[in-house]
């Protein structure tokens, strides 16, 4: 093959890559389950690991957007925060239908928006709370993560776990945050609970 036959084949060959949806570079997309269900105790939820924007749909709307919207944050300390997200991510462990994530995961993700803390860097898992299945996800996420309350915020630097906010935080989710991040003693509210 000539040069001028391979620059012709070279869109061609893009073009076939884009529509067999391969991609070109390494990247993968979040492989978001996004499920909804009416669960057994007759209420709709959220479950497994979800995108963000499924809060903004009914009836999580209901509560996400005004808890949102009315969150006030602590903007002297999310200066702070800036520096010491990065690189690292965030997994949380939520229920809508428990009255602290309702309350809370609204702020807790404002504050993050606020650090610059990328939508890639925050993973939410959404777990159930019926009988058979209390506090867990379909994909079975928080298997050997001992998630004793909702929601529980975990810090990752890597792999490596930091630390938890578990349930609500000890001062503030923004003070609570930086003592994780900066490695100084922390110790969450029922941090001696298991499973």
């Amino acid at each position: 093959m000539n040069k001028k036959t391979t620059i012709l084949f070279l869109p061609l060959i893009v073009l076939l890559a884009i529509s067999c949806n391969r991609p070109l570079l390494n990247t993968k997309a979040p492989d978001y389950s996004n499920t909804i269900v009416t669960n057994e105790n007759n209420q709709t939820v959220l479950l497994g690991y979800c995108s963000q924007k499924m809060l903004l749909e009914k009836p999580f709307s209901n509560w996400f957007i005004p808890n949102y919207n009315n969150a006030r944050t602590d903007s002297i300390t999310i200066v702070s925060l800036k520096s010491e997200f990065k690189k690292k991510n965030i997994e949380i462990f939520a229920g809508t239908w428990c009255g602290e994530s309702k309350a809370d995961l609204p702020k807790f993700l404002k504050i993050l928006k606020e650090s610059g803390v990328d939508s890639s860097q925050i993973k939410i898992i959404f777990l159930n709370n019926t009988a058979s299945l209390y506090k867990q996800s379909p994909q079975h996420e928080e298997a050997g993560k001992n998630i004793v309350r909702t929601p529980t915020y975990i810090i990752y630097n890597g792999l490596k776990e930091m630390g938890r906010i578990i349930d609500s935080p000890i001062e503030t989710f923004e003070k609570d945050l930086l003592k994780i991040l900066r490695n100084e003693p922390y110790q969450p509210h029922f941090y001696d609970l298991k499973l």
